[in-house]
């Protein structure tokens, strides 16, 4: 039982550090630069929040005891993004200097990347809320209106778009809950696969949506990683084996092929290796460029710094093109049940007038 409430004491603070963990590199980085030990300055921060009963107080001994037998990007797992746990692992290695300077490049570059991590997590679940509230609509007009018209007049004699209507609300009516469970079913599978699945095929999906949105996010992530790691010194074969041990299957499986591709005889530049479907076409041709540069290294290097801002663009134009293709079936699909429903609502008055005139004569 104390394992456990010490591994929550742990997690609650992980997620505390991850969302101000901007600040936190900037200032490792910055006692690092005035000499002072890692490890001193986490023991510090530790017996501050543990005085003061703050949440992180578990977390700081934790990662401490990780440091004694392993390193910072270990011991940071949980906290820093896979993209950080790669470059952590590569500065810490050429030195204090080194590590001070990518732990400030860190802090420049996290909260940009926190805001597209936003806008992709706003263009998946944007989409997703708009099909439930619209499912939602569709259960409550077939499970209270239909059945209230159909008891007036029967559902034979209703117009065509009426008996479209019926129809698909007798399938809501009985399939209902088997429908939403195949939709949350199929969502969850989807959202499994996507870091998973690799092959042919996949790669044929991945240039539209919504395969696009992790496509992009992910390659522009790896670039980022490996303009970091490159800008420290570390070799762009040397930083594409650091980014496997934490890249996802599909992620790795571009690698290994861009890999291959390194190391064919005939591959004149490392712009062609890229070209495996990992990134959009944009970043293809802007590493291509940058591989034909008098420094290639130099301009690989503002690729990755400069591709953030893009790339939060990208997916926000993706997101819009898949929201709006969403509300145009959406909008179809409800013209058709109120046009069914008017179309109803009109033969019934008019079935009403004829009574009552016979009724009158």
């Amino acid at each position: 039982m104390a394992n456990l409430l010490q591994s929550f004491l742990i997690w609650q603070g992980q997620l505390d550090l991850r969302a101000r963990r901007a600040d936190f590199y900037y200032d490792l980085g910055m006692t690092l630069d005035d000499k002072i030990p890692l490890f001193t300055t986490l023991r510090k921060y530790e017996a501050r929040a543990r005085q003061r009963k703050q949440i992180s107080a578990p977390l700081y001994l934790h990662i401490l005891k990780r440091m004694q037998s392993g390193s910072l990007s270990e011991a940071l797992k949980g906290v820093a993004a896979d993209s950080e746990l790669i470059m952590l692992d590569a500065v810490q290695a050429s030195g204090d200097a080194a590590l001070s300077s990518g732990l400030k490049f860190l802090s420049s570059t996290v909260e940009k990347i926190d805001h597209l991590k936003a806008i992709a997590r706003k263009a998946v679940v944007y989409p997703v809320v708009m099909i439930i509230v619209f499912y939602g609509m569709l259960y409550g007009f077939a499970a209270h209106v239909v059945p209230v018209l159909s008891n007036i007049l029967p559902p034979e004699k209703w117009p065509f778009l009426g008996k479209l209507l019926y129809a698909t609300s007798t399938t809501i009516q009985s399939y209902g809950h088997y429908i939403f469970a195949g939709f949350v079913a199929t969502a969850l599978l989807f959202v499994y696969s996507l870091p998973r699945w690799t092959g042919a095929v996949r790669r044929r999906l991945d240039p539209y949506p919504p395969w696009v949105l992790y496509r992009d996010f992910s390659g522009a992530m790896l670039i980022v990683s490996l303009s970091t790691l490159m800008r420290s010194g570390v070799s762009l074969r040397s930083s594409l084996e650091r980014a496997l041990r934490y890249s996802s299957p599909w992620l790795a499986w571009h690698i290994r092929e861009i890999l291959t591709r390194l190391s064919r005889p005939n591959s004149s530049t490392f712009g062609e290796a890229f070209q495996t479907g990992v990134v959009n076409q944009y970043l293809e041709d802007r590493i291509q460029d940058a591989a034909e540069r008098r420094n290639p290294v130099e301009a690989f290097v503002k690729i990755g710094v400069g591709s953030i801002d893009r790339l939060a663009a990208s997916i926000e134009a993706s997101a819009s093109k898949l929201n709006s293709a969403l509300l145009v079936i959406c909008g179809l699909i409800l013209g058709l049940m109120m046009g069914g429903f008017f179309a109803t609502a009109m033969e019934l008055q008019s079935g009403i007038a004829q009574q009552n005139s016979q009724i009158s004569k």
